[in-house]
């Protein structure tokens, strides 16, 4: 008998103990939520009784800076930080809450504050790419610049993502590429080529050729992506810096240890027999795939060699394509004998294939356009000749079709280009100087 009232009273026990702690989850959760609620009604008072109301609730304090900082109407920085102190008391590890108050503290011109705000949060997080980000910035605006890039590096080596925003952070404040290339930028080819990208957008060119430099010392040990030098021989070219191109082609081809098919018999065209990979850029030869038409390499039908070009065209459409090109380094007040071999098969329309040769910079100076090139054709040589100005830098060879001004235009069928050739003439036969 008393071993069942025993177990009764157990029973009852722990049913009273079920009904506390569920008790307590319920006003835990209710709390909870109605913190939640009043967290987020966007009200400074409902707000301040949610953060009252859950102790150890930093965000909730965070959040009440927040909206006194940066209240349209009425903002209040002192307030604001008062409450970004009481956000730090509660949790006193949140880098990103010590960072808020830091940025509190200077908007107020408190720099004293900020400073030490900002180190609380690093000695807290040495490693934080974001609080050293945020530190460096801040000492940039302070002028203490030593100490700004070497946080500013710091933080690119744990997340490299920053590089692009830390080059023009730094290059806003002070246009050095040496504090660049010489400080923020850790030892990495992505870093450099984000730097050069940089200073070719901002038209920098003597700031570009030193971030070309180190980009070249650091290809010693590892191979570059071509492709990322073109946008830099474009400006140079764009700039008419011929000796430079001409430079930096040969130490890009090095670098990026591309296989080469250098110009024969002193012609300045760059792999004229295509028998090398095409880089699609640079000096090399340029393409670009169009709806009707199909650019390829050809390794069964060439004139000598191995390969040749081969353009087809679908009859779907009548183009005006200008999708083959090269730029080429020339020189001024001098002859130049052009020559390709050409193969067609059943090119239709009135209009067929040219080649344009021309000063891309002066072009109304210098231009020719050999005959056109119709129906189906053997190997045939096509030749030219292109005497160039005073202020000739640059040519550019073209494979253009003219659209067709006929109802049945509608280009269709083949042709390969083999052997490309434009080659100075002696000294003895160049014209005078204008």
């Amino acid at each position: 008998m008393g071993s069942l009232f025993g177990d009764a009273g157990k029973r009852w026990a722990i049913l009273c103990l079920a009904a506390a702690v569920s008790a307590t989850l319920i006003y835990q959760a209710g709390k909870l939520s109605l913190a939640w609620y009043w967290e987020s009604s966007g009200q400074a008072a409902q707000e301040m009784r949610a953060a009252n109301l859950v102790p150890g609730d930093a965000q909730a304090w965070d959040q009440l800076g927040e909206t006194a900082e940066f209240n349209f109407d009425n903002p209040d920085p002192k307030r604001a930080i008062s409450y970004y102190l009481r956000a730090v008391k509660e949790n006193p590890r949140s880098a990103s809450n010590w960072i808020v108050l830091a940025a509190a503290y200077e908007s107020t011109g408190n720099r004293n504050g900020a400073q030490a705000a900002y180190k609380t949060a690093q000695r807290d997080y040495p490693i934080s790419a974001e609080v050293a980000w945020q530190y460096g910035n801040f000492l940039l605006r302070q002028g203490q610049m030593a100490q700004a890039l070497l946080e500013i590096h710091r933080a690119l080596l744990t997340d490299p993502k920053l590089t692009p925003l830390a080059i023009q952070s730094v290059w806003n404040f002070d246009p050095d590429v040496n504090l660049i290339l010489g400080s923020i930028l850790p030892v990495d080819e992505n870093a450099d080529f984000a730097a050069l990208d940089f200073l070719v957008s901002q038209h920098q060119t003597q700031a570009e050729l030193e971030a070309w430099q180190r980009i070249v010392l650091l290809a010693r040990e590892k191979p570059i992506d071509l492709n990322r030098t073109f946008p830099l021989l474009d400006e140079l070219i764009a700039q008419d810096r011929r000796d430079d191109v001409q430079r930096i082609w040969r130490e890009a081809l090095q670098a990026s240890r591309w296989p080469t098919a250098p110009p024969v018999d002193h012609s300045i065209v760059w792999n004229g027999g295509f028998e090398a990979p095409i880089a699609n850029g640079g000096l090399d030869w340029r393409f670009q795939q169009t709806p009707g038409a199909y650019i390829s390499v050809d390794s069964v039908v060439h004139h000598s060699g191995s390969r040749s070009l081969r353009v087809g065209f679908t009859g779907g459409a009548n183009l005006n394509f200008a999708h083959v090109q090269q730029i080429e380094p020339a020189q001024p007040n001098t002859v130049y004998d052009f020559q390709a071999y050409v193969r067609t098969q059943d090119i239709s329309t009135d209009s067929g294939m040219h080649f344009e040769i021309f000063d891309p910079e002066r072009q109304a100076q210098i231009y020719v356009l050999t005959p056109n090139l119709l129906g189906s054709t053997p190997w045939t040589a096509v030749r030219a000749k292109v005497t160039t100005s005073s202020q000739t830098h640059f040519l550019e060879l073209r494979l253009h079709r003219f659209p067709s001004r006929f109802f049945d235009n509608k280009i269709n069928g083949t042709i390969w280009v083999d052997d490309v050739t434009l080659t100075p003439r002696p000294a003895s036969a160049k014209r005078p100087p204008l």
